[in-house]
């Protein structure tokens, strides 16, 4: 019978800690967004980056490839 009791009262406990540690908990979650979206920018460069390698090295070898059926076709 006392368990819920507890529960609400570790609940309640628990709000008041955390509004009282409410500009502390907001800086460290800014800090925190700010760091994902670093690592969002730098993970999109990278990505970019090899998308741009692969439709350089797709390119090339179309270019090969038209350059063999050319001469051959000679």
């Amino acid at each position: 019978m006392a368990l819920p009791f507890i529960l609400g009262v570790a609940v309640g406990a628990g709000a008041i800690i955390a509004y009282n540690k409410n500009k502390k908990i907001q800086d460290k979650t800014d800090e925190i967004i700010e760091k994902s979206k670093d690592l969002a920018s730098d993970m999109k460069k990278n990505i970019d980056s090899a998308v741009d390698c692969v439709k350089d090295k797709i390119d090339k070898n179309e270019k090969t490839i038209v350059k063999e059926e050319k001469s051959g076709d000679s």
